[in-house]
């Protein structure tokens, strides 16, 4: 609009100036007061008009700074002037996009950043120049126990691995490992090495998990189908002999020959004996999944004393956790019975000792004591394997079981030897929350 009202005014100008050129002698004074009235005009729309256009080009200005500066905020207003009113309406949608963009962009990040520090993997980034630049917070519990690694050096780091440790991350590709946690015992880790390329330069992305529960996990499915061939085996072979077993006694009362009597009945008795062995290991491979209630431990506690006494050397646990009362019970009262029978030579030995221990409300973890002469390494290492067992009778179900029982309630079972005599066996449960009712 202000640029035809200039276009106007210097028609006027045109038109007054030809006008002076035929008329100015007549009225001069006229003329002269006129023509300086539209030359201040013009001077007063062209100011107007060059201000407009500093404005414009100064908002125009503002609003790509803003865009460099990550600032997508920023709008521009419109000017009643169709030239740059769509050029402004192009630049409010471009920042507009780019608004919801970046929002959603940051709302990836934020997800992204909250599944990496609450997952389990082990992850951290390494810069061409070798330094920590992202790593989550699984990494900085394993390595600086809860510090920041970001900024730090990645050769002083692995400088203070353990050496199998330090040689599978200067692997390329996967690698399995086994490292000793704080209680000694060997854990199994799967490490994965790969190139990522972040701004033009070669990134290393390590991702580190733990194995161990997959690995036993395998171990059993694998003892299971074991067990379940066996079994089908042996009972394809038990049936006919028991038949046949049978008709002998039967042929070997109307022959009166108590010799054979004894020998056929010597053979009834282990076949019996064998169906018994095949039916307990059809209960490892053939285990329910745990129904999950509230435990009722005063009343639980009283069960097993009554059945296998002991020393409670803590507090009963105040937080409720739910498991599978019957089968939490079978496992703890096959490891009161092998504490029992582990200190059973020691006529001056001490009772058995049970106490529960509360880790921030994690995990309850059941320890049971004996002081009894303690398991070899051999033992300790073999102990939870099926078909394993150092009792003159025994089938290797017992403990093999407790190991399944465990497992399918997601916790952990394990053993180890006092400094003074005997073993504590302890048994760690998540806490679980239950909609079921108590």
């Amino acid at each position: 609009m202000m640029s035809k009202t200039l276009i106007l005014l210097f028609l006027a100008q045109i038109i007054f100036a030809l006008a002076v050129a035929n008329y100015g002698g007549a009225h001069p004074w006229i003329f002269l007061g006129v023509g300086i009235l539209l030359f201040g005009v013009i001077g007063y729309l062209y100011y107007r008009y060059h201000q407009t256009q500093a404005n414009i080009q100064r908002s125009i200005e503002q609003g790509f700074l803003s865009l460099i500066d990550g600032d997508f905020s920023v709008s521009i207003a419109p000017k009643n002037d169709p030239t740059y009113d769509r050029v402004f309406n192009l630049f409010n949608q471009c920042t507009e996009k780019l608004r919801k963009e970046r929002q959603h962009l940051y709302q990836r990040e934020m997800l992204l950043d909250k599944v990496l520090n609450t997952s389990p993997v082990v992850t951290f980034l390494v810069s061409p120049e070798h330094k920590i630049i992202f790593a989550n917070r699984a990494a900085e519990l394993m390595f600086k126990e809860g510090d920041s690694l970001l900024g730090h050096s990645w050769h002083d780091i692995s400088e203070t691995l353990d050496d199998d440790f330090a040689h599978a991350l200067q692997n390329s590709g996967e690698s399995i490992f086994t490292l000793n946690d704080q209680n000694g015992d060997e854990q199994a880790w799967h490490l994965a090495k790969s190139s990522v390329r972040i701004h033009q330069a070669s990134h290393t992305l390590y991702l580190l998990k733990s194995i161990t529960h997959e690995l036993g996990r395998q171990e059993v499915q694998t003892w299971k189908k074991v067990i379940r061939v066996l079994s089908h085996e042996l009972n394809n072979s038990i049936a006919p002999i028991s038949s046949m077993c049978h008709s002998g006694q039967l042929l070997a009362q109307n022959l009166s020959e108590p010799r054979l009597d004894r020998v056929f009945s010597s053979i009834s008795r282990r076949i019996a004996h064998l169906n018994e062995f095949i039916k307990g290991y059809g209960e490892l491979s053939k285990l329910k999944m745990p129904n999950k209630q509230c435990i009722n431990w005063p009343v639980l506690v009283e069960q097993l004393n009554a059945l296998y006494p002991f020393e409670l050397t803590t507090a009963l646990p105040k937080t409720s956790i739910y498991a599978d009362e019957h089968q939490l019970e079978q496992v703890l009262i096959n490891i009161l019975k092998n504490a029992h029978e582990a200190q059973s030579e020691q006529l001056d030995a001490p009772a058995v000792q049970v106490s529960f221990a509360d880790h921030e409300l994690q995990n309850l973890t059941i320890e049971v004591r004996d002081f009894g002469a303690g398991m070899a390494p051999e033992v300790l290492e073999n102990a939870l394997l099926p078909f394993y067992s150092t009792k003159h009778a025994g089938t290797g179900l017992g403990l093999a079981l407790c190991r399944e029982i465990i497992d399918a309630h997601q916790g952990k079972l394990a053993f180890r030897n006092c400094a003074t005599s005997g073993v504590v066996v302890s048994v760690s449960l998540p806490y679980i929350v239950s909609t079921k009712a108590h």
